[in-house]
């Protein structure tokens, strides 16, 4: 099921692939059982081509090792075997957002401003670790069995001290900051006229930019634009309350310091 594999690896003796879930960046993704453990668990299995990428591998690892939160995925191992690397994670039962959206599903605002209060409390806890998410959207988001959620995905995520990686630049999603530093980092060879780094941007409030855009989706069933000109007609939207278009509209505006300063910010102002 993962290739060549040595008979008897430590792998074949203590996980049992039961389904190939799909490919995440670099990464083939499985639900697999843990022997030992007795339960459901999700390994990413990437080819280890140098050093760097097993950094690159290992990055969501050192994002979430240390966290403890209701919606963040729970690290359970991390491995190199057979010239591979393999990150196991806590496996979380339910669907995307994005296959939701796409299959046509409608949610209210009382669910939607549920979920944005819990991914704000997740956004609380890895900023309070001094981790960015750096790509929060639909497709990142589990609407659990529980009709909670779970924020996964941390392989573009910033770990502080770790700078491995490049942002994601998911279109209507980013911030226009992450947005110009992604396209700087991809035409790196060519004359810019950008200043943007890893180093100025505060990935912090990035993050806020990107979960508001993606509960712009999940309210409006819309997916935003990059057009900072279309941003300030969510306050004017009929059909839904003043206070949640506020939360929103703030949280994209194009000026990182004009936006809401912190997750705590966030939190509160949704309460």
């Amino acid at each position: 099921m993962y290739g060549k594999q040595t008979r008897n690896s430590y792998i074949d003796r203590t996980y049992r692939i039961k389904e190939k879930l799909g490919l995440g960046g670099s990464c083939t993704v499985y639900k697999a059982w843990h022997n030992r453990l007795r339960k459901y668990v999700t390994i990413k299995v990437a080819e280890i081509c140098s050093a760097g990428a097993i950094a690159w591998h290992r990055n969501e690892v050192e994002a979430l090792k240390n966290m403890k939160s209701l919606y963040l995925p729970q690290v359970v191992d991390f491995l190199i075997c057979d010239d591979r690397s393999y990150t196991i994670l806590e496996f979380i039962e339910g669907a995307s957002f994005d296959t939701l959206l796409k299959d046509g599903h409608i949610f209210t605002e009382k669910q939607v401003l549920k979920w944005y209060r819990q991914l704000a409390m997740a956004l609380q806890t890895i900023h309070n670790n001094d981790v960015c998410h750096r790509d929060i959207k639909p497709a990142n988001i589990v609407l659990t069995t529980n009709d909670d959620i779970c924020l996964i995905d941390f392989n573009s995520a910033l770990v502080i001290g770790n700078y491995t990686g490049v942002a994601s630049s998911s279109m209507g999603y980013a911030s226009p900051e992450q947005y110009e530093y992604f396209m700087q980092c991809k035409n790196k060879d060519e004359p810019q006229h950008h200043t943007h780094s890893v180093y100025d941007i505060d990935w912090m409030l990035s993050d806020i930019y990107n979960l508001g855009a993606t509960i712009y989706h999940l309210l409006t069933g819309i997916r935003p634009t990059m057009r900072t000109e279309d941003i300030g007609k969510i306050t004017e939207l009929r059909g839904y309350s003043k206070d949640i278009l506020a939360v929103i509209e703030q949280s994209l505006r194009k000026e990182p310091s004009q936006r809401i300063r912190t997750a705590d910010e966030l939190y509160s102002a949704l309460l």
